[in-house]
């Protein structure tokens, strides 16, 4: 090294901890399917799943709640076919959702798998 060089000071604990924790992501990926699930009716959770839209055009304040904006939400909504195309985009949300819950999972595998090769099974 150069006598110019700064000293370089490194935590000796950098490599104790795993930033990129396979068990973590998994926790996170499953709390994101669990919310997927709700969004797509397939939980306990009695609102705000694709299923109670209905989608004939006519959005009705009961399927977004009684307050006053939604009261306005569903007003815009139900005319002029403005219904059909908040589906189609809640449902594109949907799929865009259930997309990062596997990206997720996926990345949790492949930390898994590189820590496996670098360090052996244990």
């Amino acid at each position: 090294m150069s006598e110019n060089a700064p000293e370089m000071n490194v935590d000796p604990n950098l490599f104790d901890a795993r930033e990129n924790s396979p068990s973590s992501m998994r926790v996170i990926a499953q709390e994101l399917k669990s919310t997927y699930d709700a969004l797509n009716g397939k939980s306990e959770r009695p609102n705000g799943n694709v299923h109670q839209i209905h989608r004939g055009g006519e959005v009705s304040t009961s399927q977004f709640g009684q307050w006053n904006d939604a009261t306005r939400l569903a007003a815009v909504l139900g005319s002029d076919n403005a219904g059909r195309k908040f589906v189609e985009v809640y449902e594109k949300f949907i799929k865009a959702f259930e997309q990062v819950a596997d990206a997720v999972d996926a990345s949790a595998q492949n930390h898994d798998a590189a820590r496996r090769t670098n360090e052996g099974e244990a």
